[in-house]
């Protein structure tokens, strides 16, 4: 981890509590915990190459069709740095989609950066690097399985 000048211990294991929390209930799949928790009303969400969300209503019809498509999903932290008005997060996201007679485990490696003062309990914007193609390959494969 990089320590980051002026910044306690506390604080960063503080902050990375927080992303471990962030992730615990992302993986619960449920949104009305997940969405207020952590985020600002006014949120910005850049998510690969889909376009720009901005604000809790945005995120939620985003991940309402999502969601119900997959059977789990789970985020292994692989490093997390911390400064005083972000975090980098590099994680990998194992999915299983609903339906999918195989369980096959989808992994797709990613980086999250949160934009986040240290002291605040939620973010304000999230800039995520990933490549969801694999993902989204397995869940047209069952998508009509799942309607």
């Amino acid at each position: 981890m990089v320590l980051s000048a002026g910044l306690t211990n506390e604080q960063i294991e503080a902050s990375k509590t927080w992303v471990y929390d962030f992730y615990k209930a992302f993986d619960s799949l449920d949104l009305d915990r997940w969405l207020p928790e952590f985020h600002k009303a006014d949120i910005t969400l850049n998510l690969g190459n889909l376009p720009t969300m901005k604000g809790l209503e945005a995120m939620h019809e985003h991940f309402e069709r999502q969601n119900p498509q997959l059977l789990s999903m789970r985020h292994t932290m692989k490093n997390i740095d911390v400064f005083a008005d972000h975090i980098y997060a590099q994680n990998e996201a194992t999915f299983i989609v609903k339906n999918d007679p195989e369980h096959k485990e989808i992994k797709i490696q990613a980086i999250c950066l949160f934009w986040k003062n240290i002291n605040e309990k939620k973010a304000s914007a999230i800039d995520v690097y990933f490549d969801p193609s694999a993902l989204i390959e397995r869940i047209q494969m069952f998508l009509q399985i799942n309607a």
